[in-house]
């Protein structure tokens, strides 16, 4: 490996804008997905009869 090369590689300001808003759309995406996986677990926590706990409660809520 070239050790003298840059740590970076440029890209176009079109590039830049295009991969900027891939990641907005990637990142809404997976926030998305997150919160349907919230929800399915506690649907079966509720079919299991299983409370939840106070410590995940507070993350979720930010607490």
């Amino acid at each position: 490996m070239n050790k003298s090369a840059a740590p970076y590689i440029k890209v176009s300001r079109t590039e830049y804008l295009r991969l900027r808003k891939l990641q907005k759309y990637f990142e809404t995406f997976w926030n998305y997905l997150s919160h349907l996986r919230d929800i399915q677990e506690a649907r079966e926590d509720i079919k299991a009869g299983r409370t939840i706990a106070q410590e995940k409660l507070f993350r979720k809520l930010g607490i």
